[in-house]
This record gives structure tokens, sequence and C-alpha cells, in this order.
């Protein structure tokens, strides 16, 4: 008897907390996305921001100021009739010429204030980070890039990022910060459903606080390899051969189904010397017709190949980090865990010079639908 008069009570409060929530949303901006940009006078601060007209629709809008700082949340409340809150904040945006001169201050902001999630999302904008944010609105989807972000992220070539992982890279000694690179198309591509195309074009690469240079999908899965495991990464590899009527190379294209980095400091000091250990686990998914995957023969050949081009690749990609003075990889960090008298000063001078060795194992395990 007791447990039927509870039950309806339990309901009612239900039904009621609901409707204060409810009531609570309707009464607030929710504010999903942020742009940052550096115009004449300072500062240029965008929001993407959601009003919530009855249940089940949400209508986007974009708000702006501008300021000699880099945080105007306050500016953008001024001109709202709702207060904006930030709980649903997913995606950070910085434009180019932005992230060129410095995101330090937005970073440290983030920092110290506990409110932003975790697992936001910074990204670089080819151009004006608020033409993305106007891209986003018009496609309705506040998570749009967030989510693109997270796809990629676990299907695709990206390694993990989030706020908590670029705080981390930012502030550690001996490792720089890497942020997804968007890159806005024309109007009425593919994919674009006529708004103009978007797409990740590899990550902007920085050293502190600012972008130094951008890498391609495919270095990104490079990155992917030697920080984190690669799983389900894409990749092409150029096959000479047997390429019958078909003038130039065949390639092999793979998924990633596993890899592991082992790094080994041969020599901490004075010039460092690292050996960089990789396996990779792969299936094929397509393959030139002149090969036979029923083959053993050729299956140790292909393993050989793959083996041989991502080591001039890995090398090629190491080359390019240090003509740039960048260090995703946390190499530095490495010699650092193996050194009395590290400083991030006396590395950086060095960074371009230090040894570095890469030997890799391919295994086909599967060979897929080909």
């Amino acid at each position: 008897m007791y447990r039927r008069k509870i039950f309806p009570i339990i309901i009612l409060c239900a039904v009621l907390s609901a409707c204060a929530d409810q009531k609570i949303v309707n009464e607030i901006c929710l504010v999903h996305a942020i742009s940052f940009d550096t115009v004449a006078n300072g500062k240029k601060i965008g929001a993407l921001i959601s009003h919530f007209k009855e249940q089940g629709k949400t209508e986007l809008d974009a708000l702006y100021t501008e300021s000699n700082t880099d945080i105007s949340l306050p500016r953008l409340n001024t001109r709202t009739n709702d207060p904006i809150e930030r709980g649903q904040l997913r995606m950070v945006l910085f434009g180019k010429t932005h992230a060129e001169k410095g995101t330090g201050t937005v970073i440290h902001h983030f920092l110290r204030d506990p409110k932003f999630p975790s697992k936001l999302q910074l990204g670089v904008v080819d151009r004006d980070a608020s033409e993305l944010l106007e891209i986003t609105k018009k496609f309705s989807e506040p998570f749009f890039l967030s989510d693109m972000i997270e796809q990629n992220m676990r299907n695709g070539n990206l390694p993990l990022m989030n706020l908590h992982v670029s705080l981390f890279n930012y502030y550690g000694e001996g490792r720089d910060m890497f942020l997804p690179y968007f890159k806005i198309g024309r109007e009425g591509a593919a994919g674009s459903r006529g708004h103009g195309e978007v797409k990740i074009d590899g990550l902007a690469l920085f050293r502190s606080d600012r972008m130094i240079t951008k890498i391609s999908m495919k270095d990104a899965f490079l990155l992917k390899m030697l920080i984190q495991n690669s799983k389900n990464g894409n990749y092409m590899v150029p096959l000479a051969g047997k390429a019958s009527n078909i003038q130039g190379e065949d390639f092999i294209l793979l998924r990633s189904m596993h890899s592991k980095a082992n790094y080994i400091v041969n020599k901490a000091n004075p010039i460092p010397s690292i050996s960089i250990r990789l396996k990779l686990v792969t299936e094929l998914q397509n393959v030139p017709d002149w090969v036979d995957l029923r083959s053993d023969e050729q299956l140790t050949q292909l393993e050989k190949t793959m083996e041989s081009y991502f080591k001039k690749e890995i090398e090629k990609f190491l080359s390019l980090l240090k003509e740039n003075k960048v260090d995703p990889v946390g190499l530095g960090d490495l010699v650092r865990s193996q050194s009395k008298n590290w400083s991030a000063q006396d590395f950086e001078k060095i960074y371009q010079v230090i040894k570095t060795t890469v030997s890799i194992q391919v295994k086909i395990a599967n060979t897929g639908s080909a």
C-alpha cells in the first residue's frame, strides 16, 4: 500500500522537475561555438547560440562584437534578452591570422574557467573563423563541426584531440599543440549543402601559442601512429610494378587496425639520439588487379613495400617538424625524462639536429573486400 502511494508522488516530482527544467531552458541562450578573428581595431569575437522556441525546435543565431581582449562573452550577453550559458559549448574556432598571431590569452582563459567542458574542441579555419560560424548556422546543426572532428578521430586520420589534450600539449614542457584545420571551399560544391564546402584539411601545428604550419590528412595519420593507436585510419601507398595499361603507379588503400610506437632514448646529451620503433597491423581495402592476395609470397612482398614506404614518409615527416621547430610528437618531453639538466630553451636550440632513426614492422592481418 505504501509503495502505491509513493509511486504517484515520484511521478509528480519528475513531471514538475521536467517542467522547471523546460522553463529554465526557454529562458537562456546556449552557446555552441565561439569564433576569434583579428581585425583592424583588435579582435572580432563571435558566438553561435540557440533559442528554444518550443519543445523540440531551436533557432540558431550568430552574435558578434569587437574588443581589445580575447574573451568578450559579457559583451555578447548585452545583446540578448536571455543570459548566455556555456554548458553546451562544443567548438572554439580561430581564424588563421588570429592563430598565427597567438592564441595564448584564450587558452589561458580556458584553463582558469572550470565552466568550459573538457570535451570542447578547438580548431583553426583557413579564412576568418566567423565565416565558418555562419556556415554552421545555415546548416542548423549546432554540433556539426565538433561531430565532424569526433567522427574523424574515431574512423579517420585525426589523432585524439579535445580541450584537455590541447592544454596538456600547450603547457607541457617538450611538446607542442596541434589542432584540426578547417578549409572552406566554394559554394555549391559536392557535400556543401549549398552553403560552401567545409572539410577538415589536416592539422595546424603550433609552437607555443602560435600556428607555424599545417600538415595534410596523410601526415595527420603519421602523427596519429607516432603518438597513439592509429586504429581505423586510412592511407594510400604507391605500388610500382605491373601497371599494365595504367601510366604511373598503382596504389594500395589500407586501413589501420592497430599501431604501436616505442621510443628509446639512446643518448640524451649533448645531441639527443632517439630510436622509434613502429608496429602497424592493417587490412587492405583496395589493391591493383594484378596483385594476388591468395599468394603468401606477394603478401610478404607487400608488407616489405609498405615498411619501406612508411619508413621514408615518417623520416620526411620528422624532418618537416624539425625544420619548422614544432614538436607535436613530444620528443622534447621524452628527452627531458632522461636528462637531469633539460631546459626548453636549450632543447629548442638543438631540436633541428637531434638524431631520429625509424624502423617499422607492417603486418597484413586482413585483405578486406579486395
